[in-house]
């Protein structure tokens, strides 16, 4: 678009993102009684075989110490458990529990099912092929 900055092409991602955010949280605190960030948290336990705090740091790109609060309170609200690693005795595995494993299973549908009130098929299709272009791009080598 002429006129349209790159700037301004940010501004409004980072608001669209926010607005969808915001949306599949509420939807999913009605629902599950948990913030967004811990049924993504939760998703990156269950994703990730032998999955570490830094696991979830990584999947959901954020700080360690923020990661470790989230799964601070996935164990403090019974989702998941730690259990020593079988080869680092100075770290610990995330393991779903079976009220974790159910929670992450009507997440999932729950999220979906709001994401799609908001977006489209086609609306799909166009951001699957501009973000992955973008995510390559912004990966680290």
């Amino acid at each position: 678009m002429e006129g349209t900055s790159v700037v301004d092409v940010f501004d409004d991602l980072v608001r669209v993102q926010i607005a969808l955010w915001e949306a599949v949280d509420r939807r999913v605190r009605a629902d599950l009684g948990l913030p967004l960030g811990r049924v993504e948290a939760l998703r990156a336990v269950v994703r990730v075989p032998s999955c570490r705090v830094q696991d979830v740091s990584t999947a959901l790109r954020v700080t360690v110490g923020a990661a470790s609060k989230l799964t601070d309170r996935l164990v403090l609200g019974g989702l998941v458990v730690r259990e020593p690693h079988p080869a680092d005795r100075r770290s610990s595995v995330l393991v779903p529990t079976a009220s974790g494993r159910a929670a992450h299973e009507r997440a999932e549908t729950v999220v979906a099912d709001e994401l799609r009130r908001h977006l489209g098929p086609d609306d799909v299709a166009f951001l699957t092929a501009g973000l992955a272009g973008l995510r390559a791009r912004l990966s680290p080598t």
